[in-house]
C-alpha cells in the first residue's frame, strides 16, 4: 500500500496508456494540447449573451473601485474605498446596471489563443483514482508514474515557463488575465469531478516535457495491463541505471470494496 496517496502532494501522479512506458524510455513525456477537458465552458462566448449573463464578484468589485475614484476629490476625502464598498448592498442595482451597459463581448471570454500556446499535463493525489485508471489510463490497460512535484520538470527557469495549480472545482468565472490568474480557466473544473483531485501543469510553447529519472519514483500497473508490458517495466528498472531505485505497484480491485488497492510487485 505504499505510495498509493500523498498526503503533502510532494507526489502526483501522472495516468497514460502503455506508450507511456516508451516516452520514460526517452526520457520526454509528450503533452497534451487539446483543450475539450476545458469544455464547454472554453466556448463560454458563443452561447451567452454578454449583456444578460449575471455580473460576477470581480466584476461588482472592480465598479465599485472604478464609481469610488469617479467621486469628487472631496468626498474620497472623507469617505474611505472600504467605506465606500461597504454600502455595495445599497448600490448594488445601480453597480448592476453600470457593469451591464459598460461591458463588452470580450470581457465575458476566456482567451482561448493564449490557452492554444500551451501544452499541458494532467496529475492527481492518488495513484488508485478510479477515473485515471478508467479514463486516462485505457480503461485499466495502462500505467501510472510517480512525480516528485519538486523535481526541476515541475520549476520555471529562464525561457522555461511552468506553471502547476490544483484544479478548482465550481469556481466562479474570472476572465482577467494577472499574476494571480495568468491562464484564466484552465485550473477549473465542474464541481461534480472534485474526487477526482486534479492537478495540472501547463508549459508554454512545448510539445514535450523532459523527465529526469529522480522524478520518478514509483510505476503502477492495472489488472488489465498486457503481462509483456509489466515485464518491460520489470526489465527497465533491473537493468536502466535511471530507474534502478523505483518501486512497481500493481492496481487491483479490493477484496472488501469497491475500490482499488495497490500492492509492491512480488520478487521475479
Amino acid at each position: 500500500m505504499l505510495g498509493v496517496k500523498s498526503t503533502d502532494q510532494a507526489v502526483l501522479f501522472l495516468y497514460g496508456d502503455v506508450s507511456l512506458l516508451g516516452a520514460l524510455k526517452s526520457g520526454r513525456l509528450p503533452l497534451q494540447v487539446d483543450l475539450s477537458v476545458l469544455a464547454p465552458y472554453i466556448d463560454l462566448d458563443q452561447w451567452q449573451d454578454h449583456r444578460t449573463q449575471a455580473v460576477s464578484t470581480e466584476e461588482f468589485q472592480a465598479e465599485m473601485v472604478r464609481e469610488y475614484h469617479q467621486l469628487p476629490d472631496d468626498i474620497r476625502q472623507i469617505l474611505s474605498l472600504e467605506a465606500f464598498q461597504a454600502q455595495g448592498d445599497r448600490l448594488a442595482d445601480t453597480i448592476h446596471a453600470r457593469v451591464l451597459a459598460n461591458r463588452k463581448p470580450a470581457d465575458l471570454a476566456y482567451n482561448k489563443p493564449r490557452l492554444e500556446k500551451i501544452g499541458f499535463l494532467r496529475l492527481f493525489s492518488s495513484a488508485v483514482s478510479h477515473f485515471g485508471w478508467s479514463s486516462l489510463a485505457a480503461e485499466h490497460s495502462g500505467i501510472c508514474v510517480a512525480l516528485n512535484s519538486t523535481s526541476p520538470m515541475f520549476l520555471a527557469s529562464p525561457g522555461k515557463p511552468v506553471l502547476l495549480r490544483r484544479v478548482s472545482y465550481g469556481a466562479e468565472h474570472n476572465f482577467t488575465i494577472n499574476p494571480e490568474n495568468p491562464l484564466p480557466g484552465f485550473f477549473c473544473d465542474h464541481t461534480e469531478h472534485q474526487a477526482r483531485d486534479e492537478w495540472r501543469v501547463a508549459y508554454g510553447g512545448a510539445a514535450d516535457i523532459e523527465v529526469s529519472a529522480s522524478a520518478v519514483s514509483q510505476i503502477y500497473t492495472s489488472i488489465y495491463t498486457p503481462a509483456e508490458v509489466k515485464q518491460a517495466l520489470r526489465d527497465l528498472v533491473a537493468m536502466d541505471l535511471r530507474y534502478r531505485h523505483v518501486q512497481l505497484f500493481e492496481v487491483l480491485p479490493d477484496a472488501l470494496r469497491w475500490q482499488m488497492v495497490a500492492k509492491a510487485y512480488q520478487k521475479a
